[in-house]
């Protein structure tokens, strides 16, 4: 299984990112994407375990998903830079507009 297939969907991009501040729970990362339901959360989880970029860990009733970083290798640098360039651009946007009622 490829791990770049990880990032096939603009949901699972934000689960990987929201997965690389540390682990959570499939509530956590549901409530943090209010509007995608639970099965869709748990369908993209089930994938990325698949490919290896996420693992789970059962604590009672509850799952808990971690980001595999060594399985997304150069992948994972490319995502924070993109994360970066995409903070920065809005930052310059809210300036200007601020600048420029």
């Amino acid at each position: 299984p490829d791990p770049i297939r990880a990032l096939g969907a603009p949901r699972r991009r934000e689960i990987l990112r929201l997965l690389r501040s540390g682990e959570q729970s499939a509530g956590e990362l549901r409530r943090a994407l209010p509007d995608v339901t639970f099965g869709a959360v748990s369908q993209h989880l089930r994938l990325m375990r698949s490919v290896g970029v996420v693992t789970e860990r059962r604590a009672g009733r509850e799952r808990y998903y971690r980001l595999e970083r060594d399985r997304l290798g150069d992948v994972e640098s490319w995502l924070v830079r993109i994360d970066r360039f995409c903070e920065r651009s809005l930052r310059r946007l809210g300036e200007h507009l601020d600048a420029h009622p």
